[in-house]
């Protein structure tokens, strides 16, 4: 039995890892089910029994996606011990880690589209706006927000911008883009 689940383990890994490269490069559309399952060293039939069709391998990889997202907005925010700063800096973080190139095309451009609308919000909400709604009841449980802010509807404003941020401002020059992110979360502090 170890045997038969280390050899799906295997088997889903290197789809999964082959099927980002290609949904990076190629986007959903033009990407290849075939290309993927022979660069995978797999049958075809072997992503429909692992992932059903095209779509749910895309589900899969985007999953890991926002699981890297994720990884990187902890990594960034983690070098503030202050919980205000790690907000700012965790959203720096999701801007850069969203237009990585492994990431942006998925995640940003052709995810809304490929899996619709109400699931992409589904998964966001699941991943990155999940781990922000967090850390902002956080920010309240400490006093730092305001006595009026709705933490549901701060997390949900402020996931909004900052996906819009992702898709629409260059992070070559960070200056102008964290003063942006301070503006942001400042209307929000408790004075």
């Amino acid at each position: 039995m170890i045997k038969k689940e280390d050899a799906k383990r295997k088997t889903m890994t290197a789809l999964l890892k082959v099927a980002r490269e290609h949904f990076t490069q190629e986007g959903y559309h033009d990407a290849s089910l075939e290309k993927i399952a022979e660069e995978a060293h797999v049958t075809r039939g072997a992503v429909y029994h692992h992932f059903k069709n095209k779509l749910g391998l895309f589900l899969a990889v985007l999953e890991l996606v926002q699981q890297d997202v994720a990884a990187m907005i902890e990594e960034e925010a983690i070098t503030s011990e202050d919980l205000w700063e790690q907000l700012i800096l965790g959203s720096w973080g999701f801007i850069k880690a969203a237009n990585k190139d492994e990431c942006r095309r998925i995640l940003l451009v052709d995810a809304p589209g490929v899996v619709g609308w109400e699931a992409w919000r589904r998964v966001d909400q699941e991943n990155s706006q999940s781990v922000l709604k967090s850390h902002i009841d956080l920010l309240q449980q400490k006093g730092c927000l305001a006595e009026d802010v709705d933490t549901t509807l701060m997390a949900i404003a402020l996931s909004g911008a900052l996906n819009e941020l992702a898709l629409n401002y260059s992070i070559q020059d960070p200056t102008d883009l964290l003063a942006t992110i301070r503006r942001l979360v400042d209307g929000f502090k408790a004075t």
